[in-house]
């Protein structure tokens, strides 16, 4: 019976509860999506790498001793030997062996711009699918030294066709080439994304590799039965001895760089699932509220239920029968919605990115259907068991009452005082407590604190939402009249409905607050660092972090007018005491000279295993000036390196100092590559900044892949990484706000069709349909109003103590986004005003004489 009961329920307030389950759908979409894009995202990177490394049994490759902390892509400067490949092609179960070439070429179109996603990758010529990724699709191969071919997607940019003449920039400067051919590289998603140009493979070692006659790699097909683990050691054991090479299987490569992504990917998921549970935290005070007000709606069904004989625990279980049946419908369609959103999440990463993700047919896992109906099916009935059991202790006369609503216990709002001040006591004891400390407990105590203010806020809502409401109100009573004065009694009346209502929007607009006034802050912190930390004048470097820059590049920046230093910078990997660190190599005496390192212990290195070290990583490492630190290079080469001094740290959010320096000479002799990461330049002494600028800009014209940024393009770059973040941040927060506003819709609809009887009477003594109709939207702006100015209250609060948190880290500058805050306040009234479109219409259009006689 009790099945039947909760069946014909949903029936029978099916319109009600439709915007609840729109909360739900919405919460469970975004939970679902998320696993949805993650799973998706994780089958199309397997596909890619497992057509990458189709055909691949064996790669000999120079030996890793240190971990790489570059891109997947990014290459190094050593190399194998030629010698290497004849070894490999004479041991008993290689099939074939190529020694692959690959290193940087790009193609420039006619306004000297790079073509194509970056990298931009140059590679020999071979057709062999089992040892080549290149797909020919028309023209011919590459013969000659003036003849290349490119990718399809990359011709396709730059609008070239056979036998056009193509400029290629390389890192030995630009050359013009005749286009003989066009391929497709590889058979996956990923062809889309890399830029690839294929020489006669004697051209393509002279152009893209630093040392003619070497490989970057050699990969092994097998005879058919041999075992990939088993040509593995044989090809190990004709290596070279001391050139520092390793022999892997095909699939350990594909493994090692799809890890690398696989654990960005993890990342991205619990950044998305973090805004997913905000999401459902949000949309639960709609689901509280919603049954709430439909239980106080049906006090005289609940009660008749009572008489005839229905237990308490009757009645409670049909409250969550219906909880259970509106989450269930939720999540069903969430989990449907998922599969779009995760599609929409793809789409506006790839804007963020600047690069489109692989992303194809969607792949639906286990989590995201446990996910949408865990969201569904335990969230919703847990959010309506306190309406639920309001509702079971009913009593049995409010059947005979003709105001039956009001025989439902309401706990006094005592309670709610004396733990809401508890709380807050709490709250202000804790970021007293971040406000006199530092560092990670200085975090701790200000984030607990946030949490605690946020929960007593919550907790005293109903308390202060009546006063708040009547100040904020008072301009609509004051100057819209009879409906301005109606809606402002309405938000008031009910203080309960009211603040469970403006929650949901006030949660979303205090982090949405707190982010921003973050964002401005770290902005502004590191626009006031990097004024008096970026030490160059110009920066020249890749556009991109595998564009190289090469070793001529910088006798032509040092010949050029106006130019007084220009130290070349590489960075560099080694091991200390088993721990990979990169540093910064190159000459310690004039990298201590550029950035203005002040010494504080010890002197500048002497020996090429020397090191200088920043001040916090000698602490935390427990060094100091005169350690001897075992390590690796990374060509494996065991040594002692020793601190030779210490240096004062330099407090940035962004940084502008190296960590540690070691002798660029010296480790080059491990790493033998001769390209640079960037060039700081500092002009002379009075020369015109922009008449060496534009000398600056003459000098590189052969290196179109280069990019030349001032001191201010410096900062604005810097800047733009925190904002482009800071934006992804605000984007995903929208989507709370949004559960919010549904929010208002339901609860001013909801209280429509509660006082449909009041209503009747308004319109029954003169009030008209339009001023019925400003009644509702009144009420609406103003409930929206107290969520907003509580939020952003709130937001701006939390972003202040936890920029002082911050402070030793380099947040040092507080700055607070008026116009900013002030345009989300204004959201928030035009989301009050929208929300109360669809109540205000639906109130107008009653009938007077229905209305009135409605119970």
């Amino acid at each position: 019976m009790m099945v039947k009961l909760v069946l014909r329920g949903l029936v029978a307030h099916r319109a009600r509860l439709l915007l609840s389950a729109v909360s739900v759908t919405v919460g469970a979409a975004f939970m679902a999506g998320t696993l949805i894009f993650s799973a998706t995202l994780d089958r199309e990177l397997d596909r890619v790498f497992e057509n990458f490394g189709r055909g691949t049994d064996v790669v000999v490759r120079p030996g890793k001793a240190v971990e790489d902390a570059a891109t997947p892509l990014a290459t190094s400067g050593r190399a194998v030997p030629a010698s290497a490949l004849e070894a490999v092609r004479r041991v008993d179960g290689v099939a074939k062996a190529r020694g692959e070439v690959s290193g940087f070429a790009a193609v420039v179109d006619g306004k000297g711009e790079i073509v194509g996603p970056a990298p931009h990758v140059g590679t020999d010529w071979i057709a062999d699918r089992d040892l080549a990724q290149i797909r020919p699709r028309s023209g011919r191969a590459p013969v000659s030294p003036g003849e290349l071919a490119m990718d399809a997607n990359t011709a396709s940019a730059a609008g070239h066709r056979i036998g056009d003449r193509v400029r290629v920039a390389l890192a030995g400067g630009t050359r013009t080439f005749t286009l003989t051919g066009i391929f497709r590289y590889g058979d996956s998603a990923l062809n889309s994304s890399v830029s690839v140009v294929a020489f006669e493979p004697g051209t393509a070692q002279r152009l893209v590799m630093e040392r003619p006659g070497t490989y970057s790699r050699i990969v092994v097909h097998a005879r058919d039965g041999v075992p990939p683990e088993r040509l593995r050691d044989a090809v190990a054991a004709v290596l070279p001895e001391g050139a520092g090479l390793e022999a892997v299987t095909g699939r350990q490569v594909t493994e090692e760089t799809a890890g690398q992504l696989r654990e960005i990917l993890a990342i991205l998921r619990t950044f998305l699932l973090v805004f997913a549970m905000i999401a459902v935290f949000v949309g639960t005070f709609l689901i509280f509220n919603t049954f709430g007000m439909l239980v106080a709606r049906r006090t005289r069904e609940l009660a008749l239920l009572r008489a005839v004989g229905a237990s308490r625990g009757q009645i409670t279980r049909s409250v969550l029968g219906e909880a259970a049946g509106v989450g269930l419908v939720g999540a069903t369609a969430g989990l449907v919605a998922g599969g779009g959103l995760a599609y929409g999440l793809s789409r506006l990463l790839s804007a963020f990115a600047g690069e489109d993700l692989p992303f194809g047919t969607p792949v639906v896992p286990v989590s995201a259907v446990l996910g949408a109906y865990g969201v569904g099916l335990l969230v919703t009935p847990a959010v309506a068991y306190i309406p639920a059991r309001r509702a079971a202790r009913t009593p049995p006369v409010a059947a005979m009452r003709d105001d039956a609503s009001g025989a439902l216990p309401r706990r006094s709002l005592r309670w709610r005082v004396v733990a809401g001040a508890g709380v807050l006591a709490g709250a202000v004891g804790a970021l007293a407590a971040g406000s006199a400390t530092s560092g990670d407990t200085a975090l701790t105590c200000t984030g607990g604190g946030c949490a605690l203010l946020l929960t007593a806020v919550l907790l005293l809502g109903p308390v202060i939402a009546g006063p708040l409401t009547g100040l904020l109100g008072r301009p609509f009573a004051r100057f819209a009249g009879v409906p301005g004065r109606l809606g402002r009694r309405n938000a008031q009346r009910n203080p309960r409905q009211t603040a469970a209502t403006a929650s949901a929007l006030m949660i979303g607009l205090a982090l949405i607050g707190t982010v921003s006034v973050l964002g401005q802050s770290l902005a502004a912190s590191v626009e006031r660092r990097l004024g008096a930390g970026v030490t160059a004048d110009y920066r020249i470097e890749g556009r991109s972090v595998v564009t190289p820059v090469g070793a001529n590049v910088l006798p032509a920046v040092t010949r050029t007018p106006g130019v007084g230093t220009a130290v070349p910078i590489r960075d560099a990997r080694i091991a200390l005491d088993g721990q990979a660190h990169t540093v910064t190599a190159g000459d310690p005496r004039a990298l201590a000279s550029h950035f203005r390192l002040r010494l504080v212990a010890g002197g500048l290195p002497s020996r090429k295993d020397d090191l200088l070290v920043s001040r916090g990583v000698a602490t935390s490492n427990g060094w100091r000036a005169g350690s001897a630190i075992p390590g690796l290079y990374a060509d494996g080469a065991r040594t002692v390196f020793r601190v030779a001094g210490v240096y004062a740290d330099t407090t940035t959010i962004a940084p502008t100092t190296p960590s540690m320096i070691i002798d660029g000479e010296g480790y080059r002799a491990h790493d033998p590559s001769k390209t640079l990461d960037r060039i700081e330049v500092t002009a002379a002494p009075g020369a015109d900044r922009a008449a060496t600028r534009r000398a600056l800009e003459a000098a590189l014209a052969p290196w179109p892949n280069l990019d030349l940024k001032d001191r201010e393009e410096i900062k604005d770059d810097a800047g733009a990484d925190i904002d482009l973040f800071l934006q992804l941040i605000l984007v995903l927060l929208v989507l709370s706000v949004l559960v919010a506003a549904l929010g208002i819709v339901n609860t001013l609809a909801l209280a429509v069709v509660e006082r449909t009887r009041e209503i009747g009477m308004l319109r029954a003594v003169g009030l008209q349909r339009r001023q019925l109709r400003r009644m509702i939207r009144y009420e609406g702006l103003v409930v929206s109003l107290f969520g907003g100015v509580t939020g952003l209250g709130l937001g701006v609060l939390f972003g202040v103590a936890l920029r002082r948190a911050l402070e030793a880290e380099g947040l040092d500058v507080l700055a607070i986004p008026y116009g900013r805050l002030a345009f989300y306040l204004l959201a928030a009234v035009v989301i009050g005003v929208l929300a109360s479109v669809w109540p205000a219409r639906r109130a107008a259009r009653m009938d007077i004489l229905r209305a009135m006689a409605t119970e």
